[in-house]
């Protein structure tokens, strides 16, 4: 007689903490053996179809810009994942915040900027993971027997599973072999990361961009950053009961619904993203060109800052003055005719130390 498939087991562990707690850890079965158990629905072609014509058209933009606009493009998004995703939990939802450097939050988003380029690797997850026990991850809680988290003990043969399937699946698509489509194949991954939560916190982060690089290694996504933390943290609820199906019934595909749809909405907000930022920045070059009764050189200083206020669009007087080396009052002069041009409006009510926006870089970044 055969055994019951099951998604995994759970197992009594007491935690490490001060008050000792006896908690249900869940383990998960390697995604591997999801393969044979996933039916390929009419829903997950016409999704799959969408998603690949995504691909193309982003890889088609991308191919055009050049190495400056792309990271441009990839700070960004990445300031959108943080901003909607935070350590606690909750969202920290001021644009103002996450896309200046007039504030002191611009070493905690270096310092995460750091920590995925060490983190989103998979190879090196197994010694990244987590070493103590979580009680809360994010807004999971562990003591809801639907979501707890693998416990320290078990975590490291877990995540040595996975190491193991990725590996031999990125084997199987460079010789071809049609063992799954590699965007369900990203959607198992990052339902076994969210499972194992093998970071001590900020794990929608980092499990979203581990998913990514992993999917841009095999040449599947272009290289390009994408809002998928920003989109999960969104539909969090919707998340939660999904992850929570497949331990009730075994049944993966709920999930894999989920996360096509996401994805199909990832690539959608990132290629118009990437469209508009672009048109936008073209119409106030071209607006700039045109100003009649200025300088050469004022014109040229002008356009050097339309390139800072794309990398941050928020900014003072003394950002300009830094930025062109140019004098207080001709600092001033050159953000009152951007003005006059609607390329940049005040945002904020304050008579000293104002604070200037690039208004259509933040509008496209609010529709993120």
């Amino acid at each position: 007689m055969t055994k019951e498939f099951q998604a995994g087991y759970y197992k009594i562990e007491v935690t490490d903490i001060i008050e000792k707690m006896y908690c249900k850890c869940f383990v998960p079965i390697r995604i591997d053996r999801w393969f044979d158990r996933i039916q390929i629905q009419s829903e997950y072609n016409a999704l799959l179809l969408q998603i690949y014509r995504r691909i193309g058209h982003i890889e088609g933009m991308v191919a055009l810009l050049n190495c400056e606009e792309i990271e441009n493009i990839n700070g960004l998004i990445d300031r959108i994942n943080f901003m909607y995703c935070q350590p606690d939990g909750k969202p920290a939802l001021d644009i103002f915040n996450f896309f200046s450097q007039i504030h002191g939050d611009e070493l905690m988003i270096q310092s995460l900027k750091d920590q995925i380029t060490l983190y989103s690797d998979i190879n090196v997850l197994r010694s990244r993971h987590r070493k103590k026990f979580i009680i809360l991850r994010n807004v999971i809680s562990a003591l809801r027997e639907e979501f707890n988290p693998v416990s320290p003990e078990r975590i490291g043969e877990s995540i040595d599973d996975l190491l193991d399937v990725t590996l031999k699946y990125a084997k199987y698509f460079k010789e071809q072999n049609d063992v799954l489509n590699p965007i369900l194949f990203s959607g198992l991954l990052m339902y076994q990361l969210l499972t194992l939560a093998p970071y001590e916190q900020n794990n929608i982060v980092y499990s979203s961009y581990a998913m990514e690089k992993y999917m841009q290694k095999l040449k599947v996504l272009p290289e390009v950053s994408f809002p998928f933390a920003k989109l999960i943290r969104n539909n969090i609820n919707e998340c939660e009961d999904r992850m929570a199906e497949v331990r009730w019934s075994c049944n993966i595909n709920p999930w894999l619904t989920f996360y096509l749809n996401i994805m199909d909405k990832a690539l959608e907000t990132a290629c118009r993203f990437i469209q508009e930022k672009h048109k936008h920045m073209e119409t106030s070059i071209n607006t700039v060109k045109r100003v009649k009764n200025i300088s050469p050189n004022m014109r040229n200083k002008m356009l050097m800052e339309l390139g800072f206020m794309q990398q941050m669009p928020f900014f003072r007087i003394e950002d300009v003055m830094n930025h062109c080396d140019i004098t207080h009052s001709t600092a001033v002069k050159m953000v009152n005719t951007f003005i006059k041009l609607k390329i940049v409006k005040q945002a904020d009510n304050k008579q000293r130390y104002r604070v200037y926006e690039y208004v259509s870089l933040t509008e496209c970044i609010k529709k993120i």
